[in-house]
């Protein structure tokens, strides 16, 4: 059965028919309570609930890996700019849509003015300049041209030759560049802009250019066509390869939300340094579980077949030096994006694509690791499909129709009693209405103390993973910026011509950098993992109350005096969970603290580093003048200026652990808690008046004649077959979606 087949025939069929078993219900009083009606409205939103749900596929790989072409290549068009070598943020996002529709999603000219002063922080200056930094706004003309001067000046003293220009100098450079052609479509708040129909190829000049990509944060294109599964979201992460943090983290947070991830390499040079750097990053994330290579293959580059798998064939050692044990596909992305839009290729790719075609054993090859990976690919998605996006809804839908199959036992054998049994019945409900009441005001008032003892316990968590680390996180941070080492030597030159404060700008910049990339790849992992598990005793420990707290009316020990069907009495009855933390997160935007540690640059200290400096010079020229062989340097000055940058930080950012703490316990744990309890509070009350309604419909039952008696029982029992070959269909459903 194809993915088309389960998703539209066999889905809509289930529902359909658990559809036609609610409508049989609603002719059953007793059957009926208050609580189908929501499972009801559900049941008939599980269809737009799949299709509305996406499988988040993240294509990453370094510039000039062929991401966009193999991108193309499986959307069967040009969607985004081919060879474009942008690095930026901005992660485009594709998906099938009823028209062609590109959104462009921009900055706020508060992101993009906090974005800038982050950049400019230290910048060396004579003072004259405080004014324009404390409000600084790049749509003020005095501030473009005080950039323009940064600019001019970073250029000239800041170049480093190894990195070409800094990542600093780039986004100033872009924000000057992109400034007029986006100044009027940026706005004081987020806002987007949308280019649809024939207007769709528009976008790429906008996501291509590297200075109007400043100032965009993401893009969506919605594509209509076939090629694009429905229940899929494509996106290519630009900014793998970036020496800028903030563009690193982006992506990884992107990667964290996925289902798969797939890595492009080019073949023309294998895996480079900026891969296996990125690798580690992502292996430190956890995120290799769910990750397939592929050997984009240059064509124009290889002799041969053989040398094409010589280069995969040291991929796959490099990979596995590094323990990732890959799913490798060699193929080539643009001959299968040429051969798919053969009628709409100039003259020059057409003969690109005639001469490869002469290559028929690489060709061959190509054909052939192309159809197993798309053979692959469809059953990953399949497979992740049905575990992520169908099998919740069908397992709760089970689940109700499990509660109704054993309702409808009940309700049969209430119908076939004697009137001795049937006293007796109306008695056993009484006691279990009581006893449902009693334990309603016990929930209701003892609740919060008992919902305080998992508060205690995140807190004591928090306490010992933040306050009393001595070997974790704080440790593992102060211990790295200890290590932290400063080549003096190689900025003797800039220091030389352009004194102490250029180089005191390139110090700090270099240390907040490698501080930044080493909380991105060594402690937001560990903190990530940290939440998780807090969030998994959230969950248990509500559970734990409700299962303490549960009464089923329809557990077969309940009703000892009734014959229940072995079969039915297999269904599970209760919720899946007692809350759902996911949800919750998503309706209250619960979104962890963004900032865990980060370099600061105070007037401390820079009157500190400066007194320093100012004191060695004087030793240094009074040196020189008593000793005639001693020369004069700035060497030690600088390696005083590193150290006291380095110490007074650890200072700062242990401060800034404890708030990081006082942040995940107060805006993220404290309002998740409490959530929870509302949510458990619901389902509580939810399951209490399910207890009234029954004792009600089963009370009134028992006053009905018995011709209707007689009726009701003929209508339960074709409930129940129905309720059984729908079981038989979704577990049908389950077993084909996995093959």
């Amino acid at each position: 059965m194809t993915d088309k087949k389960l998703s539209k025939n066999s889905i809509e069929k289930i529902v359909k028919d658990a559809l036609s078993i609610f409508q049989l219900v609603e002719d059953v009083p007793q059957l009926w309570d208050r609580s189908f009606s929501a499972y009801k409205t559900n049941c008939q939103m599980i269809p737009e609930y799949i299709r509305e749900d996406l499988l988040k596929i993240a294509v990453v790989g370094v510039i000039k890996s062929g991401k966009s072409t193999f991108i193309n290549s499986l959307g069967g068009k040009e969607l985004v700019k081919r060879g474009a070598g942008v690095i930026t943020s901005i992660t485009t996002r594709i998906r099938k849509g009823r028209k062609n529709r590109a959104t462009l999603y921009l900055k706020s000219w508060d992101d993009i003015n906090s974005q800038l002063k982050n950049v400019l922080l230290l910048f060396p200056d004579d003072g004259s300049d405080n004014k324009i930094m404390k409000d600084f706004d790049i749509r003020r003309k005095r501030d473009r041209d005080y950039l323009r001067k940064i600019y001019k000046i970073l250029i000239r003293d800041f170049f480093d030759t190894k990195v070409e220009i800094r990542p600093e100098t780039l986004l100033i450079k872009y924000a000057l560049k992109g400034f007029d052609t986006c100044k009027d479509l940026v706005q004081a708040d987020e806002s987007v802009i949308c280019f649809n129909s024939k207007e769709f190829d528009r976008h790429k000049a906008y996501t291509s250019d590297p200075n109007i990509a400043f100032y965009i944060k993401d893009a969506c294109l919605d594509v209509f066509g076939t090629t694009i599964n429905p229940n899929v979201e494509i996106a290519d992460c630009q900014g793998s390869d970036s020496t800028d943090p903030a563009q690193l983290a982006q992506v990884l947070k992107y990667l964290e939300s996925s289902n798969l991830i797939i890595y492009c390499i080019s073949s023309r040079i294998g895996l480079r340094q900026s891969d296996i750097t990125f690798l580690k990053q992502i292996k430190n994330s956890g995120l290799l579980e769910n990750i397939i290579f592929i050997n984009n293959c240059d064509l124009t580059e290889h002799e041969n077949l053989d040398d094409l798998i010589k280069i995969e064939t040291s991929i796959q050692q490099t990979l596995e030096f590094l323990e990732i044990h890959p799913q490798i596909f060699s193929l080539s992305s643009l001959y299968n994006l040429f051969l798919n839009t053969e009628s709409k290729l100039n003259k020059k790719d057409k003969h690109r694509l005639k001469f490869w075609q002469e290559e028929k054993k690489i060709i061959q090859y190509s054909d052939l690791k192309t159809r197993e990976f798309n053979c692959f690919f469809k059953q990953v998605v399949d497979q992740n499909k049905h575990r992520l996006l169908i099998s919740n809804h069908l397992n709760r839908l089970n689940m109700v129709m499990g509660q109704l199959d054993q309702k409808a036992d009940i309700f049969i054998d209430l119908l076939s009693s004697d009137r001795l049994k049937e006293e007796k019945a109306i008695q056993r409900l009484n006691d279990l209405h009581n006893n449902a009441s009693r334990l309603e005001a016990i929930v209701e008032n003892s609740l919060d103390g008992a919902v305080r003892g998992i508060k205690d316990e995140i807190e004591a968590n928090l306490k010992n993973t933040f306050i009393h680390d001595d070997k974790l996180i704080l440790k593992k941070v102060q211990d790295f910026i200890r290590t932290i080492s400063f080549d003096v030597e190689k900025y003797k030159s800039i220091t030389e011509e352009s004194g102490f404060r250029q180089i005191l700008y390139l110090m700090f910049q270099e240390f907040k950098r490698r501080l930044d990339l080493f909380v991105i790849e060594e402690i937001r992992p560990q903190l990530k993992r940290f939440i998780q598990t807090q969030e998994e005793k959230i969950i248990s420990y509500f559970q734990s109350l409700f299962d303490s707290y549960q009464v089923d009316l329809l557990k077969p020990d309940h009703y000892p005096q009734f014959k229940i069907d072995s079969k039915s009495a297999n269904h599970k009855i209760n919720f899946n969970t007692s809350v759902d933390i996911e949800k919750i997160k998503k309706i209250l935007g619960l979104q962890l603290p963004d900032k865990i540690f980060e370099a600061q640059y105070t007037k401390r200290i820079k009157t500190n580093v400066f007194a320093d400096f100012s004191l060695h010079t004087i030793l240094q020229i009074l040196s020189t003048l008593f000793n005639k062989k001693s020369k004069f340097s700035f060497s030690p000055g600088l390696k005083t200026a590193a150290l006291k940058i380095k110490k007074e930080n650890q200072k700062i950012i242990k401060n800034q652990f404890e708030e990081y703490r006082m942040s995940l316990s107060t805006d993220y744990f404290e309002r998740l808690i409490k959530a929870a309890t509302r949510d458990f509070k619901e389902k509580i009350k939810e399951r209490f008046n399910q207890y009234q309604s029954f004792k009600e419909e089963m009370t009134r039952l028992f006053s009905l004649k018995e011709i209707k008696k007689e009726e009701q029982k003929i209508k339960a029992q074709a409930i129940k077959l129905k309720i059984k070959k729908l079981s038989c269909d979704i577990e049908s459903c389950a077993e084909i979606s996995m093959l």
